[in-house]
């Protein structure tokens, strides 16, 4: 089989940021260089993108692992996920409380059991009999933004107020984390991890454990990824549109505006989308202020990386 150049893009959220973005482009870069490290050394997408986002995890600047978001009750909830392009294979997990990676978690879900999404106590068992090691994923960066969110007089949920969201950026993150690969076998992967949004009601599940919104990978079409609001994700089954868009021949950067636009005009919801197409060519592209991201491929001493990709209206 002839080889081809090998491929990672990560993101670790699109949302406002501020100033936070230039601990987030340390992390984007530690990401990919671990996936990057894992590609060069003749390691499959699938192993590239969990090894990416599992850096992210670790990183407490980051809406994904150590770090995730709260709940409206001071709770943390993870969901995450990941997919094999060569043979759609895919696992998630949801509603997890201390498992130090989901990720991996996710990836256990996928190779070892029947199913694609286990959630709660369920999928805490499963890490356990695999000796996954647990941690405390609160943080007091996350604790300081619940309290701060819960004493604006503004706010009662956070996804009926888009206002909020405009007087205080600083409040909310939706920052997501995400990656997405291709190998020198041509062979395709995503995944994704996150926290969810900042007081949330406990039990909500997002888009990124949903295979078809959150991620999506395929080697007839490539990979893509969502960030952003995942209602607006789950509606739109936002990754697998871009997945099929690329599948008929448009190209990663053209299917992942189109896919941010629609979310824009027809939901006037946050979206960013990251994707490679089966040329190899990428796109990070977004509606929010700032999407820190990185990639690297075969021939470059270290991953590129960007606050911001291709940007688009944010409400139409």
């Amino acid at each position: 089989m002839r080889t081809r150049r090998a491929k990672i893009v990560v993101h670790g959220g699109a949302g406002f940021w501020k100033s936070a973005i230039r601990s987030a482009l340390v992390g984007v870069r530690e990401a990919a260089l671990s996936g990057s490290r894992t590609l060069a050394g003749g390691g499959s997408a699938l192993d590239a993108v969990e090894d990416a986002v599992s850096v992210m995890e670790n990183d407490p600047i980051f809406n994904a692992g150590r770090g995730s978001s709260l709940t409206v009750t001071g709770t943390v909830e993870m969901d995450a996920a990941i997919m094999d392009g060569s043979n759609l294979s895919a696992g998630a997990v949801a509603l997890v409380r201390r498992v130090k990676n989901p990720v991996r978690l996710a990836r256990l879900v996928m190779e070892e059991t029947d199913h694609i999404l286990l959630a709660g106590e369920t999928a805490e068992r499963l890490a356990k009999a695999y000796s996954l090691p647990d941690a405390n994923p609160v943080t007091a960066r996350r604790r300081q933004m619940l309290l701060k969110l819960m004493r604006t007089p503004s706010s009662t949920w956070v996804q009926k107020n888009p206002t909020l969201l405009e007087t205080h950026p600083d409040l909310i993150d939706h920052d997501t984390v995400g990656a997405v690969a291709m190998d020198a076998l041509g062979n395709f992967a995503a995944a994704a991890s996150t926290g969810g949004i900042t007081m949330k009601l406990p039990g909500r599940i997002g888009d990124t454990p949903q295979i078809g919104s959150g991620i999506y990978s395929d080697n007839l079409s490539g990979a893509a990824t969502a960030t952003g609001w995942g209602e607006v994700a789950i509606r739109l089954t936002l990754s697998k549109a871009v997945c099929f868009a690329m599948e008929n021949g448009m190209s990663a950067s053209r299917a992942a505006e189109v896919a941010v636009e629609t979310a824009s005009k027809r939901l006037k919801g946050d979206a960013g989308i990251i994707a490679i197409d089966r040329r190899g060519k990428h796109a990070a592209v977004h509606n929010t202020p700032y999407l820190p991201w990185s990639f690297w491929e075969t021939g470059m001493r270290a991953p590129k990386t960007a606050s911001r990709g291709r940007m688009v209206a944010r409400f139409h």
